[in-house]
């Protein structure tokens, strides 16, 4: 059966998918709920760029380092080629958040992953040309950073190559003040492979999973914060005490004005129940006006009407 599915295949076109490795320090839960849950399927290119997002929308990283690799493909990134990617290795391994897929649709945009780094987390750019580490030169600032590195594309020995450029890596990200970050590495302009039956790729998931052993394995991929003890906590400052500003503050916030609507709606039944005791002063005031202009006219009357008769 397997012979034949393969005899099957033969007259087909090499694929060009792309792949996709995700590794954050911080857990950034649900982003699966976001993608297929099976990598049998190429995934869909706006279900993943909805997954970085989301990723990208805690802004819980202090640099995002977007890797291009001209020419990869899953296969440079299974298992039996760990030893190319020594560095990237021992990441994953400190990652709590992890995606591998090995295949999706040409058409991620980079520059807008990108531009939603810069906008969502008030990041600026640094970008790699040409191979070179001194690319990226010393900071010190809190900003957020976006390291995009364009690398070269594989030529000549491909393990020697992507040893070279895992080192790369490694010596860039040596230099970020922060051991916060995210790495997204993929392909804008992936390699091509030829299509493999889903069933083989079920019953050989070491094959053609993105280093199956680590992210697909509950116990180095499990959905649990690693690194919370090194994460930055904002300091507790205790008010100012005593100051000028304190005590201006502090008067206007007890300042009490009359045509306040939260005073009046805060005071509502208060306010009402002054409201109908004046009402009912007034009425009865009337009233005993009235009455008191009532007996004046009739003691007024009185005496006319004796001296008529």
């Amino acid at each position: 059966m397997i012979l034949l599915a393969l005899l099957a295949l033969v007259p087909l076109a090499t694929s060009a998918f792309a792949p996709l490795l995700l590794a954050s320090h911080k857990l950034v839960p649900g982003l699966q709920s976001e993608i297929n849950e099976s990598n049998l399927k190429p995934h869909n290119v706006t279900s993943v760029t909805n997954m970085l997002k989301k990723l990208i929308t805690q802004c819980s990283s202090d640099a995002y380092v977007i890797v291009d690799q001209p020419g990869l493909t899953y296969e440079d990134l299974t298992d039996k080629k760990r030893d190319n990617w020594p560095f990237l290795i021992n990441y994953l391994y400190m990652s709590s958040t992890i995606v591998g897929l090995p295949r999706i649709e040409s058409g991620l945009d980079l520059d807008f992953i990108e531009d939603y780094i810069i906008n969502t987390c008030d990041a600026e750019t640094i970008n790699v040309w040409h191979d070179d580490d001194n690319e990226v030169t010393d900071y010190y600032d809190v900003r957020t950073r976006v390291i995009k590195i364009t690398l070269s594309p594989i030529t000549g020995d491909r393990g020697a190559h992507l040893r070279e450029h895992d080192e790369l890596i490694r010596k860039i990200l040596r230099k970020l003040p922060s051991p916060h970050y995210t790495v997204i590495l993929t392909s804008t302009e992936p390699g091509n492979f030829h299509p493999t039956p889903d069933f083989i790729m079920s019953e050989q998931p070491e094959n053609f999973e993105i280093f199956h052993d680590i992210v697909n394995n509950p116990k180095h991929n499990g959905g649990v914060e690693k690194n919370d003890r090194f994460h930055k906590v904002a300091p507790n400052w205790n008010p100012i005490r005593h100051t000028n500003d304190r005590y201006l503050t502090n008067r206007k916030k007890d300042e009490i004005h009359l045509f306040d609507y939260k005073l009046w709606e805060k005071n509502e039944k208060l306010v009402a129940t002054v409201l109908v005791m004046i009402l009912s002063l007034f009425m009865l005031k009337t009233l005993s006006v009235i009455q008191t202009i009532k007996q004046k006219f009739i003691k007024q009357q009185i005496p006319i009407s004796k001296k008529t008769n």
